[in-house]
């Protein structure tokens, strides 16, 4: 992830790291209770002389042979490194005294590991450990400490990477610089076998940014603290002054002495505050603030999709059983649903069967019954018949001669209507006459008093449109002689407009003086050119009108008096035709009344002829009735007859066959039955199996617990989706989770310190070993249970500026140097 992961790891360490994360000081610190007698922990330091601790005790020369069982033991180890121990506290106290947003490392790693190995509380053997640091002179080879001396020695880490692995323990790969720890990783990259974690320290050097590698981006993981190896634990109690009280050796002095290899008297150290750092390069503890962990090479690829594979094929057999669940129920109820569904068929068809026979048996007695109706109502329709001859043929006479009388009395009421029409055509046209008589006098009378007033109006009408006329040629004179004088108005404007100049067009110059008053002139023109021509509009328009009316008034006087007569005539005409019209009308209304008495004489004789036909039909027709009724009944009774012996024969044909339908049906029945039965038999067996993988998978019966499948199916999608994260580059795993699955880590020592704090290797592999110090190696090895050390003869550990004033040998040499001086034999050269 590049800077951005370096700078959460770097925020999250600064807001993670205490304040005095519980390393002590050699005196005047603060202990686990707080500050001791109100010093501040960073204002300086005070110890005890290591000569009152162990008097006359000595320590043996580099090559010394020393006895294996007088090699000095928790003593010496206390009198070697608790004066390294508070000269860390010191540099590391001195080095935060500047305060800053994200600070360094510094040198909390290498203090906790002093004292995980003073209080022996180290992964692997103590004992071999603390000889190998202090006394390495006293030890035999052992598979817990290997010392390889090669020039180049990257093939001989990578062999024993391999075989860890491929014995599936953990290795921790301790380098000297990140430079030095990616190139060793490179040549395990593509190795599938191995899962390595690159720990990244930022910044990597003083010089450069830290190396790139073949590698996932690096976790952003909120655990990953700026000191992860400090232990909150003080190393011992502290004294009554606030120093580090060291318990005096049990026994008497002679056994004290003849089992404690003395050390020579180390200087005591001095009390006043360190010496100002001499020029040089920083240490890398003073530099690094942060660091991350970077899984390298394909073998984390290929795990986490393998075992991506492995999860779906669980969740697979997960989903198969609620599947084979449901299936079993669903074949329980369908068997549950098809049995009864066949006894309820099978009762329908035996209640079908019985329905039948009584059906059959109904249906015979309806027959014999229909047929024995039929009988008798045909001895009825017989004597109908013969009762109707006579009525009949008498209502036929009778219907003959109301015919006749309807005929004449049709013809006669012809006539009547006819001479009612005409006398109807009469008053209709003596009434229209009679209006129009009417129109005509108020006509005559509207004309001769229009004619009056039209005569009167004519000659003001002509004068008016005279003088009207005048008035508009005079507006059209106004117009022409307003329009000239604008022209006029104009053409001076014009011309002045000519004659000026370029500066008095473009305002520069002043204008001619006469411009502004032809400018009013032409608008005053303008004005009075557009008032004449409206007045001149105005006069034609009243004009025009005036000469409308007077014309319209000569018309009416010309055309009035023949309109006068020929209403007049109409008068005249109208009245004759009124006289006439009454006489006519007293002619036809005397016929009508005749012609009307007698269609009225012969309708009365029709009704009366039809009454009689009409009551001689009706009892003709009641007897008619009781023969038809007593036919139709008839033949209904042997159509009745029929259709119940069919019906008999129909239910004794079905109760057969629905008899044959239910012995088959319960044959039919009883092998699907047997069927559903062996199917459901198989299903219970599946969803048994499918059951015991669940509770193989669960660790319980899905059954019992319903939700223990849907929590292990959210497990294990929740697990999938962060692997398919890590491989698509989405997200980044946790540093927990890396350093839990890795074979191999490799980093620097300030790295480690800060990752790998509770984590437990199975052996720790040291690269360039003579570049090394106690304090580095011990990050690593109190956290492993073997030590492997590979490097090349004459390497020394690099001189950084913070150490000036260390105690002597500690920081100049390194264990691997030191025992290939002291124990030449614990050296393998490959």
């Amino acid at each position: 992830m590049g800077d951005a992961a370096f700078a959460g790891q770097e925020a999250g360490a600064a807001e993670s790291e205490p304040q005095d994360d519980g390393v002590e000081p050699g005196s005047g610190g603060e202990s686990a209770g707080g500050p001791a007698d109100g010093l501040d922990p960073r204002a300086g330091f005070e110890t005890v002389p290591l000569e009152e601790v162990v008097e006359g005790s000595a320590t043996p020369s580099l090559g010394t042979e020393i006895v294996a069982d007088e090699w000095g033991g928790r003593e010496l180890v206390e009198s070697v490194h608790e004066p390294l121990t508070g000269f860390y506290e010191r540099i590391d106290a001195r080095l935060r005294e500047v305060p800053e947003d994200v600070p360094p490392v510094g040198w909390r790693p290498h203090i906790a590991a002093l004292r995980a190995l003073r209080e022996e509380r180290v992964a692997g053997n103590w004992e071999v450990l603390a000889r190998f640091l202090v006394a390495p002179g006293s030890l035999e080879r052992t598979e817990e400490l290997r010392l390889v001396r090669r020039e180049d020695g990257d093939e001989v880490i990578r062999e024993l990477v391999r075989e860890l692995a491929a014995a599936d323990g953990r290795a921790l790969l301790v380098a000297p610089t990140p430079e030095r720890a990616a190139e060793l990783l490179r040549g395990l990259e593509a190795d599938p076998e191995v899962f390595s974690l690159l720990v990244e320290t930022r910044p990597a050097t003083a010089e450069a940014d830290s190396v790139e590698t073949q590698a996932f981006p690096p976790v952003d993981d909120e655990a990953v603290e700026a000191v992860r190896a400090v232990e909150a634990t003080p190393v011992r109690e502290p004294g009554g002054n606030g120093t580090v009280e060291f318990r005096p050796v049990s026994g008497t002095p002679e056994e004290c002495s003849s089992a404690v290899t003395r050390v020579e008297p180390l200087p005591a150290l001095p009390l006043a505050e360190p010496a100002a750092p001499e020029e040089g390069p920083s240490a890398p503890e003073a530099r690094v603030r942060s660091a991350a962990l970077r899984p390298v090479g394909e073998a984390w690829r290929q795990g986490w999709e393998t075992e991506i594979r492995l999860l779906r094929r669980e969740l697979m057999s997960l989903e198969q059983w609620p599947r084979d669940a449901a299936a079993l129920q669903s074949v329980e109820a369908e068997h549950v649903r098809r049995g009864e569904e066949l006894e309820a068929e099978r009762a329908a068809l035996a209640r079908a069967v019985e329905e039948y026979r009584k059906t059959g048996t109904a249906a015979g007695q309806a027959a014999e019954e229909a047929e024995a109706e039929a009988e008798r109502l045909a001895v009825v329709q017989r004597e109908a018949e013969e009762e109707l001859a006579g009525p009949r043929a008498e209502a036929e006479r009778l219907k003959t001669e109301a015919d006749e009388a309807a005929t004449e009395a049709n013809a006669l009421t012809r006539t009547a209507d006819a001479s009612y029409a005409r006398c109807v055509q009469m008053d209709e046209r003596a009434k229209t006459a009679q209006s129009e008589l009417q129109a005509a006098r108020r006509t005559e009378a509207s004309l001769t008093d229009e004619l009056a007033r039209a005569r009167e109006a004519l000659p003001h009408a002509a004068e008016e449109s005279h003088r009207l006329a005048a008035a508009d040629a005079d507006a059209a004179a106004e117009g022409h002689a307003a329009y000239y004088r604008l022209a006029a108005a104009e053409s001076a404007l014009a011309a002045v407009r000519r004659r000026m100049t370029l500066g008095q067009r473009l305002h520069v110059a002043s204008p001619p003086s006469e411009l502004k008053s032809l400018r009013a002139e032409f608008r005053a023109r303008t004005r009075d050119a557009d008032e004449a021509a409206k007045r001149a509009r105005e006069a034609k328009d009243a004009a025009e009108n005036a000469e409308r009316i007077r014309r319209g008034l000569a018309s009416f006087v010309s055309e009035g008096g023949a309109r006068l007569a020929a209403a007049q005539e109409a008068q005249e005409r109208l009245g004759t035709e009124l006289a006439w019209l009454a006489t006519e009308r007293e002619t036809a209304g005397a016929e009508h009344r005749e012609q009307a008495r007698l269609a009225a004489e012969s309708v009365e004789r029709a009704t009366q002829a039809a009454m009689r036909a009409r009551a001689a039909q009706q009892a003709a027709q009641q007897i008619e009735d009781r023969v038809n009724a007593a036919r139709t009944s008839r033949e209904k009774a042997l159509a009745a007859a029929g259709r119940a012996r069919s019906d008999a024969e129909k239910a004794a044909a079905r109760a057969a066959e629905t008899e044959r339908a239910l012995e088959r049906r319960t044959a039919e029945a009883a092998a699907e039955m047997s069927a559903r039965d062996t199917d459901l038999a198989a299903a219970r067996r599946t969803e048994e199996l499918s059951r015991e993988k669940v509770r193989e998978t669960c660790g319980a019966d899905p059954a019992a617990d319903p939700e223990v499948v849907p929590a292990h199916q959210r497990r294990a999608m929740a697990r999938i989706e962060q692997l398919t994260g890590y491989l698509n580059g989405e997200r980044a795993a946790g540093g927990d989770v890396l350093l839990g699955a890795a074979d191999l880590v490799v980093g620097t020592p300030a790295g480690i310190g800060l990752t790998a704090r509770d984590e437990e290797f199975d052996a720790l592999i040291v690269a360039d070993a003579g570049e090394v110090t106690d304090g580095e190696f011990l990050i690593g090895a109190v956290r492993a249970r073997r030590w492997i050390l590979v490097g090349a003869a004459g390497s020394r550990p690099p001189s950084y500026r913070e150490y000036a004033g260390a105690p002597s040998g500690r920081l100049e040499t390194s264990p691997f140097e030191r025992a290939g001086t002291a124990a030449p034999h614990l050296v393998e050269d490959a």
